[in-house]
């Protein structure tokens, strides 16, 4: 009769658990309203198009950023699920600690169209705010932040964005309500050969590496641009190179050889490789490079400049060799890349990123 007795009991105690368990899933259900019911379809990712193949590894605004400027992040949340969000907040987690220096959002609908944009608060830690996002749309968001000016070359600057439908900030217990992270990084510059910084709304940025011209840096460089939420970052470290090959000059003239080009590469990177044009027309990037000790072809009778970039479409290159003829606000009015020498000194005008060598 004990032993009865003893499998009844394991028997009753096995019913009470399977019973308990149930009862804690169905309080657990109830309590995360239509959280565990089913996962929201809610992509996110970098850049200004959440519909680009392939898209981009990160929305920094250039690849490197020098200790103590500007960078910023173009980052965006899809709402690819049925039902609308009734309410979208985002904040944001720098490390090492980073200064908020600006913050702005557009909310687009399937074809592209904006419904509406606005602007986060400028303070630190980030909290955004974007109302309803409906079914199909996206909201892009630009973030600026100031790095520290103490940070080592070489340093990641990390960053984690969290959009939330929980409020702002979001919860501790983020079981009551969906959160989406989206982590995106730059490396920070903090030596003579490069710098970079973003323009978060001032009307036009430059951007310059050490200046000071010595036995040991023997080449700077500089790139304007007009426009604001614009990156640039430029660089003529002797680590640098830039391709040049039979292929890629398979136009050019017959008296260039890739062994005519002495100096270092001056890169220049300007809104993550977007086009840009001046106000005649003209190309919209100002790079100037001096030297300590100038290449002789920029005082001979055809001075030329090698520019190599790589788009969507593969790598390319052009030899600049058009001078530039410029209208009353100092502008090249020409309709394509255009350079003016000088001594120890060309100024460069271009429409898009890349190395540079002369």
């Amino acid at each position: 009769m004990r032993a009865t007795e003893g499998n009844r009991r394991v028997r009753t105690w096995r019913k009470m658990g399977v019973f308990i368990a149930a009862a804690v899933l169905a309080l657990s259900v109830i309590g995360s309203g239509t959280i565990l019911g089913a996962t929201p379809t809610w992509p996110v990712g970098h850049g200004t198009d959440s519909f680009a193949t392939p898209q981009p590894a990160s929305g920094a605004s250039s690849s490197a950023v020098s200790a103590g400027a500007k960078v910023g992040f173009f980052e965006w949340l899809r709402n690819d699920d049925s039902s609308n969000i009734s309410q979208l907040y985002m904040t944001a987690t720098t490390t090492p600690s980073a200064t908020v220096a600006g913050a702005q959002w557009t909310i687009k609908d399937s074809s592209g169209a904006v419904v509406r944009s606005g602007t986060c608060p400028t303070a630190t830690p980030l909290a955004c705010s974007f109302g309803a996002l409906n079914s199909t749309q996206t909201v892009y968001v630009v973030v600026a932040f100031t790095t520290s000016a103490n940070l080592a070359d070489g340093t990641i600057q990390g960053v984690e964005f969290d959009f939330s439908a929980t409020g702002t900030p979001p919860g501790k217990n983020k079981s009551h309500g969906d959160v989406v992270p989206l982590t995106d990084s730059v490396t920070v510059t903090k030596n003579g050969d490069a710098a970079g910084d973003f323009n978060f709304d001032q009307t036009s940025i430059t951007v310059a590496d050490n200046q000071k011209l010595t036995g040991k840096n023997q080449q700077a460089t500089s790139a304007t641009v007009g426009g604001s939420l614009t990156g640039v970052s430029v660089g003529d470290s002797p680590d640098l190179t830039t391709p040049c090959d039979s292929t890629l000059t398979s136009g050019f003239p017959s008296w260039f050889s890739c062994s005519l080009l002495t100096s270092l590469t001056s890169a220049i990177e300007v809104g993550n490789g977007k086009t840009f044009n001046n106000a005649s027309g003209g190309p919209g990037i100002e790079v100037k490079v001096s030297f300590s000790q100038g290449p002789n072809q920029l005082n001979g009778a055809t001075p030329f400049v090698y520019h190599y970039w790589v788009d969507a479409s593969g790598a390319h290159a052009e030899l600049v060799t058009e001078l530039c003829t410029y209208d009353a606000g100092n502008l090249p009015t020409n309709t394509n890349p255009c350079l003016t020498p000088g001594n120890k000194l060309v100024t460069v005008w271009l429409f898009h990123n890349g190395g540079m060598r002369f």
